[in-house]
C-alpha cells in the first residue's frame, strides 16, 4: 500500500491541493476508524489518560507533521527523487537508534539495512548509474528528507517503549491527535487565505476523488494500522528495514497488474531488499504487544 502511496499523490497533485489531499486523506481515514476504535478506547481509557503527552506527541510528529513533509515531498519533487529520500529512513532508524544509546543495534543489523538499500538503489536507478544525471535539488527534496528522518524517529518512539494500547485504538489517537493539532490548522488557514479544494464543489473531479479516497482508506487507514501494529512488536531496528519493501511492492504492481517488463536489475535489487531484511531480523526476538 505504501509503495503507491507517493505515486497517486504526484498524479493528482496538480488538480488537489496539498492542504486538501492531507486533511481529506486523514478525515476519511478517522471517519472510517472511529466507530471501530471507540470499545477499546473506552476500555483503555485509564492507560491512555496516563500516556496522553507522548500520544499526543507521536500523533503530531508521526502523523501531522510527517503527512506533510511526505506530501510535500510527493508535490515539488519527482517521484524517483522522493523514493530515494524515502529509502532513507531505516538507515535513519539506525542512526537515531545509535544515538539514543541503545544497545540492541548489532553489525549484522547494519550490514542488512546497508544491503536493502543498495537494493533499492539498484531499482530505482534502473540498474545504471545514468540515474543519477537526473537528480537535482528541488525543495521537495528537503521535505522529504525532513520526512525520512520524522518517521524514523516515529517508528524508534513506537518500538522502544511500546504502549499498553491496541494497534486500532493507538492508530485511532495518534491520527486524531497529528489531525487536530497540525492538519486541520492547516487545511482551515488554506481556506481562508482564499484556496479553492476541488472536492468541495457539487460535482468534483471523478479521478480526484478516486485517487484521495484510495489514499485514505488504502495507504493512510490500513497501512498505518499494520505499520502501527509491526513497529510496537518488532521494535524500530527490527521494523525499519521493512520500508525497504516499498519498490519491491511498486515493482510487483506494475509486473503483474500493467505488464510491464521484468528486467534483470529489478531481480537483482529485490534480491537484496529480501537479503537484507532477513540478515537484519535474525536473532532478535520480538517485543511484546498489546491485543
Amino acid at each position: 500500500m505504501w509503495g503507491s502511496n507517493h505515486v497517486a499523490a504526484r498524479a493528482i497533485h496538480e488538480a488537489l491541493p496539498l492542504a486538501s489531499l492531507i486533511f481529506w486523506r486523514w478525515g476519511l481515514a478517522l471517519a472510517v476508524l472511529l466507530p471501530f476504535a471507540l470499545p477499546g478506547l473506552w476500555r483503555h481509557r485509564a492507560v491512555v489518560r496516563a500516556h496522553a503527552g507522548r500520544i499526543v506527541l507521536l500523533g503530531i510528529l508521526g502523523v501531522g507533521m510527517f503527512s506533510l513533509f511526505l506530501y510535500a515531498g510527493a508535490y515539488y519533487s519527482l517521484a524517483l527523487e522522493v523514493g530515494l529520500l524515502n529509502a532513507t529512513t531505516p538507515v535513519w532508524v539506525v542512526v537515531l537508534t545509535a544515538l539514543a544509546g541503545a544497545p540492541r543495534v548489532t553489525g549484522r543489523q547494519i550490514a542488512g539495512v546497508l544491503l536493502a538499500l543498495a537494493g533499492v538503489v539498484v531499482i530505482l536507478m534502473k540498474g545504471s548509474l545514468a540515474g543519477l544525471s537526473v537528480l537535482e535539488f528541488r525543495i521537495g527534496n528537503l521535505w522529504s528528507l525532513l520526512g525520512a528522518m520524522v518517521f524514523a524517529w516515529y517508528t524508534l518512539a513506537l518500538g522502544a517503549r511500546p504502549l499498553p494500547i491496541p494497534a486500532l485504538s493507538l492508530t485511532t489517537l495518534t491520527a486524531g491527535s497529528g489531525f487536530v493539532f497540525i492538519i486541520l490548522p492547516v487545511y482551515a488557514g488554506f481556506l481562508l487565505l482564499g484556496g479553492a479544494d476541488p472536492l468541495l464543489s457539487l460535482h468534483p473531479p471523478t479521478d480526484v476523488a478516486a485517487a484521495t479516497a484510495y489514499i485514505a482508506f488504502g495507504p493512510t487507514l490500513v497501512g498505518n494500522l499494520f505499520w502501527i501494529f509491526g513497529a510496537s512488536r518488532l521494535g524500530a531496528e527490527r521494523a525499519g528495514p521493512f520500508l525497504y519493501l516499498m519498490p519491491l511492492a511498486s515493482l510487483v504492481l506494475s509486473v503483474t497488474l500493467l505488464g510491464e517488463p521484468l528486467a534483470l536489475f529489478q531481480l537483482v535489487g529485490a534480491a537484496a531488499i529480501v537479503g537484507g531484511l532477513i540478515l537484519s531480523n535474525r536473532g532478535t526476538p520480538p517485543h511484546s504487544a498489546p491485543s
